[in-house]
């Protein structure tokens, strides 16, 4: 059947109508390219106290301040972003388990006095930066996730800038388990790394929420323990906005 060209038209009308009425809903709450002086401090965002420990002598294992969150530029001045994280360095050469420990770092986003909503959305991107071992068994596994409050996490994988996949198993587990070094990403070495460089990725998840207060958990968790100098991440482009209905 062929419809009435008049009725086609008041159709589309209507139809944009209810598009833009959805997309009016969507209020965006929260956005930070953190393009600021570099070493420029946000109020929003904390850093949990730094973890280490050593699998094979757990006596080693301890807790360092939490440190101020800042912004920092790429090595070739092309970004600023949230970072870097990953931990200091927690054993020099030579000393007991120096190579082998494990890192954990907490950054939280928190916003309090939303507005009322039903859900909201999340983007941001993913600076991976250096050696990121993925699930290395020698060097890893080298582990990022993300937590909304207590919930259970939209992402926990694993990541890899290490080529060396034949000989070190350096697969990551993102976009899937056994995935080659930077499967997935948005870019790659635009930054200026030079160690291993560094890789970029997109993320964005719609989730239901109610609360007036909103909490984002962007963790990792890295084997070695040499500092951000060997492997770190940051944070960029962040945005948060929420749907009333």
């Amino acid at each position: 059947m062929i419809r009435n060209p008049t009725s086609i038209r008041l159709s589309a009308a209507i139809s944009g109508m209810f598009m833009a009425l959805s997309q009016s809903s969507a209020e965006q709450i929260y956005f930070n390219d953190f393009n600021g002086p570099p070493g420029s401090k946000y109020p929003e965002w904390s850093s949990s106290t730094i973890s280490y420990s050593c699998p094979m002598t757990p006596t080693l294992s301890g807790v360092l301040p939490a440190p101020i969150v800042t912004n920092c530029v790429s090595p070739n001045r092309a970004q600023i972003f949230l970072g870097e994280f990953g931990g200091p360095p927690v054993a020099a050469p030579g000393e007991p388990c120096f190579n082998h420990f494990r890192v954990d770092q907490t950054v939280t986003l928190t916003l309090t006095n939303l507005p009322a909503h039903q859900s909201l959305t999340v983007a941001f991107d993913l600076l991976i930066l250096k050696s990121w071992d993925g699930n290395s068994p020698t060097y890893g596994p080298d582990r990022w996730q993300l937590r909304v409050g207590t919930n259970a996490p939209l992402v926990d994988t694993t990541f890899s800038n290490n080529p060396k996949v034949q000989t070190e198993g350096s697969y990551q587990d993102s976009p899937k388990a056994g995935a080659l070094q930077w499967t997935g990403a948005a870019s790659t070495n635009t930054l200026g790394y030079k160690f291993f460089g560094d890789t970029t990725y997109h993320f964005e998840f719609t989730f239901a929420h109610f609360e007036p207060t909103f909490a984002l958990h962007f963790s990792s968790s890295l084997f070695e323990g040499k500092g951000s100098a060997d492997e770190s991440w940051g944070l960029d482009n962040v945005r948060v906005s929420s749907t009333a209905k």
